[in-house]
């Protein structure tokens, strides 16, 4: 009995020999990556194709770890997905799933130096500014057509050319639209794009927002950050242009204020005008109506929703809601344990779930018309993101388990041309069209 219980113990603790041999490692591992983001490389390292011309974003066998002193958690394993241009996907699962790491390795904001992205890529179709031969943005100048029809330069008092504003109010240069992978960018080549061409919407306001500056400083930093070129009134400017456009009554008022003098539907109104004010192709908005009251939130999405059609952008909308998800969302992807275990649109996920897991989930949620005492549980817990089984990881929790789940973690079978699970049970895809039949 003492044997048992001994054995028991020592699966749960490290001796002090194995932590120093891990500490060791993940030195070693951290230094490797740490000086992999400060190199600097020519553009054409990190330029890449897209598997799909309508995709604007391609995550593709992404592996984000976190190097710890009890070993390395694989809060990312293999995640792969799209964001197809002028769309909204949402990415959905339990708290500790991966969904706000994927996120953070798409803006290159893993805690860093434990967290690093080990593997795989990240494809992100960008407008990057055009280089000169000395590595400098090329400008575009104002131009007038003289008398004898002679198109020339204009010039200001000191005889210069005037450079070209654009719709923000900075300098204009010449562009030109690449795909990058992000996962293999320096970060030097990451600040170009991060802000500018992707955005986020971070998940609690309050601690996102530095409650020593007010909020015009917080918005105006973003706009001389990230426009090049913007005077100081054009950028209070535009501030508070942004401040009106997501809704705020008093944005002179506001600009003022500190964030501790706004409520939280306020607070999270300005987090999603600083994620604005470069009209960026893709806004990443990691759980924006947590914490929020139910009138609030139905505020801030129909908000996203408009704000989506005006910049004509697409939304990577990360929740564990179900009810914003069907709301909002496009197209839906299943976490579970650092993998996406189910894709489809949101018709699929929600009409014809496949995945025991997302039966669950889609099961424990309140419905008026529920007449059970209790809400549904799914049984069990998230295994432990540092021993990772080689099987199915939902294979413990699941109540149609089969022989084969103690295999392999199981491939992605395409039930349908937009309907892709990861499921022992649909593995000869027979029982997919029996439910969707049914």
């Amino acid at each position: 009995m003492s044997d048992n219980r001994s054995q028991e113990r020592k699966k749960h603790y490290i001796s002090h020999k194995e932590s120093r041999e891990i500490a060791k490692e993940n030195s070693q591992k951290i230094r490797y990556f740490e000086k992999r983001k400060k190199r600097r490389v020519k553009p054409e390292e990190y330029v890449t194709e897209m598997k799909d011309d309508k995709n604007l974003v391609e995550f593709d066998d992404l592996h984000t770890f976190f190097f710890s002193d009890a070993g390395t958690v694989k809060a990312v394993n293999g995640v792969t997905f799209s964001v197809p241009a002028g769309s909204t996907v949402g990415v959905v699962g339990e708290s500790g799933c991966g969904k706000s790491v994927t996120s953070l390795s798409l803006m290159q904001l893993v805690q860093a130096p434990s967290g690093q992205i080990v593997s795989g890529s990240i494809r992100f179709r960008a407008d990057m500014f055009k280089l000169d031969s000395r590595g400098r943005k090329i400008p575009v100048y104002e131009s007038e057509v003289d008398e004898n029809g002679v198109e020339k330069f204009k010039l200001d008092a000191r005889g210069r050319k005037i450079i070209k504003k654009n719709e923000l109010g900075g300098n204009t240069y010449e562009m030109v639209t690449e795909v990058v992978d992000i996962a293999k960018m320096p970060t030097e080549a990451m600040r170009t794009i991060r802000g500018r061409e992707i955005s986020m919407i971070f998940q609690e306001p309050m601690t996102s927002l530095n409650p020593v500056f007010t909020i015009g400083n917080q918005l105006d930093e973003v706009g001389k950050l990230h426009i090049q070129g913007i005077s100081k009134a054009r950028v209070k400017e535009r501030s508070i242009e942004m401040l009106k456009l997501v809704g705020i009554a008093d944005p002179e008022g506001v600009y003022k204020k500190y964030p501790h003098e706004l409520s939280g539907g306020m607070r999270q109104r300005v987090m999603i005008a600083i994620a604005l004010l470069c009209n960026p192709k893709l806004i990443v908005a990691d759980e924006p109506t947590t914490a929020l009251d139910v009138t609030i939130q139905a505020q801030i999405l129909d908000l996203l929703r408009e704000i989506k059609g005006k910049i004509n952008g697409s939304i990577m909308l990360i929740t564990h809601d179900l009810g914003v998800v069907a709301e909002m969302a496009d197209y839906v992807v299943v976490m579970y344990a650092g993998k996406v275990i189910e894709m489809g649109t949101a018709e699929d996920i929600f009409d014809r779930p496949l995945h025991p897991y997302t039966i669950g989930l889609q099961k424990s949620k309140p419905t008026v018309d529920q007449t059970a005492d209790s809400l549904y549980c799914i049984p069990g817990f998230v295994p432990n993101p540092i021993n990772m089984p080689n099987y199915c990881y939902f294979r413990d929790r699941c109540e149609r388990c089969k022989a084969e789940c103690s295999g392999d973690y199981p491939e992605f079978i395409q039930v349908t041309p937009t309907h892709k699970v990861a499921c022992y049970l649909y593995k000869d895809g027979e029982s997919a069209k029996e439910e969707k039949n049914g």
